[in-house]
């Protein structure tokens, strides 16, 4: 008794070389890249783990990021309320918004959103 016909090997061979595909596509972090925004206009790219200060034209530090190579977060900002400090890690698909300073910090990567 034959159970599985020749269409059904391949379809079944097709789904998980599909999965693997995505599976791999979604884990693969070397095209992350974090933008640092400044007033709505490119400050700098976190590619490489490190401190970024940010400064304004006058050359004062308003904030500093913190890239560990995954998370990007602010440790230290000059905004009286530090909610940007308070929001914490992002990841990718993330966003940190510092109103008073006008800076944004987000992922260029898109994270699937399942509902």
């Amino acid at each position: 008794m034959k159970t599985f016909k020749k269409i059904d090997v391949f379809l079944i061979l097709a789904v998980i070389l599909i999965t693997v595909f995505f599976a791999l596509k979604a884990n693969n972090r070397e095209d992350e890249i974090f933008l640092v925004k400044l007033d709505g206009k490119i400050y700098t790219e976190l590619k490489k783990p490190g401190d970024y200060p940010v400064k304004d034209k006058e050359g004062k530090i308003l904030t500093i990021v913190h890239y560990d190579g995954e998370n990007v977060w602010v440790t230290d900002s000059t905004c009286p309320l530090k909610i940007c400090e308070k929001t914490g890690k992002i990841k990718r698909g993330g966003k940190i918004i510092c109103v008073p300073n006008k800076i944004v910090i987000e992922s260029q990567t898109q994270e699937l959103q399942t509902w």
